[in-house]
């Protein structure tokens, strides 16, 4: 907490949650994603993702679908790279693809199917309110106490936010209504898709709609440490993740400004369902119905588990 006090003085006092959230997140050594921890997985962790699951289903899944919507547009996968990012330490979707982690330049190979899982809500995000008639955009304010520090939430007018959530969120202009929105996961998907190559592109993520958005008035941000979540983003500082759920229409126009086509998030069931059948029939087919692949299968794809909680973004440009 010191670092994040430390950068609050020399702003005045205050952080926008979005500086807030890169400190404790991707500060060096300190921050939760930069320092050397065990975040995925089972006990000892803090969360799962469908890529941390041991079958890796997921992956045959998300590869059986690139296979196919390349083949509907009649191009074949084998003259494409396989590259991904954002995964974590020692770990990857595919034997093979080019991996992309913290801190490394991303240089999107010229043919290539991308790939990545959870990547856009693991950036940092600001965080607004509509108030007495408009957007006002939250802060972080510390000061020292008894013990420590303490820390309490202000707003400021929105400014130059304000134009692009009146754009995506008209219905959410109700009196206390809070929203999450990275600028920063769009700045760095606008760059992705702003690189000179063709393919295909399906990221995985915690995508809601901005009518979805609209209709959640507490807003999305959350913490996850040790398998529970936490709607204090203030507690832990450094040791849990804070995470929340990206707008998908926004991500939809950067990739069709960028000249990407059949533009579209899907629930990851449905997704899976329309572009891996196959796939899925040969998992169901396995005669043991105790085969942990089928137990995996139905994870990703139950409604009640991470089918509907999670979305997919596909984009072609070819």
């Amino acid at each position: 907490m010191q670092k994040v006090f430390d950068a609050a003085q020399a702003a005045g006092g205050a952080l926008p949650w979005e500086d807030y959230i890169r400190i404790c997140l991707y500060e060096p050594k300190l921050g939760y994603y930069a320092a050397d921890r065990r975040r995925v997985g089972g006990d000892g962790a803090d969360f799962y993702t469908a890529a941390s699951l041991k079958g890796k289903i997921f992956s045959e899944l998300m590869a059986e679908s690139a296979k196919n919507i390349l083949a509907r547009a009649r191009k074949d996968m084998k003259i494409f790279d396989v590259a991904e990012i954002g995964a974590e330490p020692n770990s990857q979707m595919f034997e093979k693809s080019e991996v992309f982690r913290l801190g490394d330049d991303i240089k999107i190979p010229p043919r290539c199917a991308l790939f990545s899982n959870e990547l856009l809500d693991a950036r940092p995000f600001s965080r607004f309110k509509f108030q007495n008639g408009e957007w006002s955009e939250g802060f972080v304010k510390l000061e020292k106490a008894a013990g420590g520090f303490s820390a309490r939430e202000i707003f400021a007018p929105a400014e130059s936010r304000a134009e692009i959530l009146e754009k995506y969120f008209p219905r959410a202009k109700v009196e206390g209504f809070r929203l999450d929105v990275s600028f920063d996961a769009l700045k760095m998907f606008d760059a992705i898709c702003a690189q000179n190559w063709r393919g295909v592109l399906i990221f995985a993520d915690y995508f809601r709609s901005a009518d979805e958005l609209s209709t959640m008035p507490a807003g999305t941000a959350r913490t996850y440490r040790s398998h529970h979540d936490g709607s204090d983003l203030l507690e832990n500082a450094g040791t849990a993740d804070i995470t929340f759920s990206p707008c998908a229409d926004m991500f939809e126009d950067i990739a069709r400004a960028r000249g990407f086509r059949v533009v579209r998030v899907e629930r990851q069931e449905k997704f899976f369902m329309e572009n891996a059948e196959d796939k899925i029939r040969e998992t169901v087919l396995l005669k043991d119905p105790f085969n942990p692949r089928k137990r995996e299968l139905c994870h990703l794809l139950s409604p009640a588990h991470m089918g509907a909680v999670f979305g997919i973004l596909a984009a072609q440009r070819l």
